[in-house]
């Protein structure tokens, strides 16, 4: 490690060190290692923490909305580079999503959105419990050996706090804590199976609609998933659909 990337490492420590898990909710902590690794990793525009439960993938933990979008997206398709990451144990990364052949379906919203690479790291939990940091860059080739040594320390960090929880209670406690998160991702299933049901589309173009409705309308995804689901709810269905469906 270079002389340069040394004193980082110890300014990342330095800094993490800083998050008391005492202190604050799990939700909390791993928000506050998302925002670190979008502050100080050259490139990185967004980060996430994904958890997998026995329930459902979700994203706990995100500083910007790109994080979240796409780590939808490979939930709804079930495979990408954050969900084999947690799964497999082994960094995923992305280093250029124009030539990337091994998750079409991610690469494809990933390149709608500008990304052009990621970067996927498992977080070593309890095995009930599978997860991992994800880093997100417009830049194709964004990630040197020494940034990923940082995002190793901060996955690292990440599942101290995940595996302290563990300990200190059930996956069901855990996943209370994290009950925004878990809210999130149950309320964007539900809208898409709204979707499925109305029109007829299969999962993943359920999950499209909802993202060209997000994008179209400037909102995040879970706030456009809400409104269907609401608009649903109150009885309008399918006589008053949402704006800006096609």
């Amino acid at each position: 490690m270079s002389p340069t990337a040394e004193r980082q490492a110890d300014d990342y420590v330095r800094e993490l060190a800083q998050i008391v898990l005492s202190e604050s909710s799990l939700a909390q902590v791993l928000s506050q290692v998302a925002e670190l690794a979008v502050r100080t990793v050259p490139g990185v525009l967004s980060a996430s923490v994904t958890l997998l439960t026995t329930a459902r993938p979700a994203t706990v933990a995100c500083a910007g909305e790109l994080a979240h979008l796409l780590d939808e997206a490979q939930y709804a398709h079930g495979r990408g580079p954050c969900m084999d990451a947690a799964t497999g144990g082994e960094v995923m990364e992305v280093t250029d999503a124009r030539t990337e052949t091994r998750w079409p379906d991610y690469v494809r919203l990933a390149l709608a959105q500008g990304c052009l690479s990621s970067l996927s790291v498992p977080l070593p939990t309890h095995e009930d419990s599978l997860a991992a940091l994800n880093l997100y860059a417009m830049e194709a080739g964004t990630f040197s050996d020494d940034d990923r040594l940082a995002a190793r320390a901060f996955a690292a960090y990440a599942a101290v706090a995940v595996t302290n929880a563990q300990s200190y209670d059930t996956t069901k406690r855990l996943a209370e804590q994290l009950g925004d998160a878990m809210l999130s991702r149950a309320v964007i299933d539900q809208a898409k199976g709204i979707l499925i049901s109305q029109r007829g589309v299969s999962a993943s173009e359920a999950f499209d609609v909802l993202v060209h409705l997000s994008q179209t309308s400037n909102r995040k995804l879970r706030e456009v998933a809400l409104e269907l689901v609401r608009h649903t709810s109150s009885g309008a269905g399918e006589d008053e659909p949402m704006a800006a469906e096609d």
